[in-house]
């Protein structure tokens, strides 16, 4: 069974072009790809940082693989 979250309720606020579009559907790939069920802050904060182009896979797994939230993979983050 594939993990997956539309995350749909935040497309009307977060989607205003295509390439806010792309970088929606890349940090929803991202989550389902990690299992995470992000709050709309954690998705919003992840879609910022992905349209500045970080890398929010490495985010992602180290939220998931130690259940850290969003704050602390942050700090991680910016540590290493």
């Amino acid at each position: 069974m594939k993990y997956e979250i539309e995350y749909e309720h935040l497309i009307d606020e977060l989607v205003t072009n295509e390439e806010t579009q792309w970088h929606f559907k890349r940090v929803k790939e991202s989550a389902n790809k990690y299992s995470l069920e992000l709050s709309d802050e954690d998705f919003k904060g992840f879609l910022k940082l992905h349209t500045s182009d970080k890398d929010i896979d490495w985010l992602m797994l180290k939220m998931s693989a130690y259940r850290l939230s969003f704050s602390d993979v942050l700090v991680c983050y910016i540590i290493y």
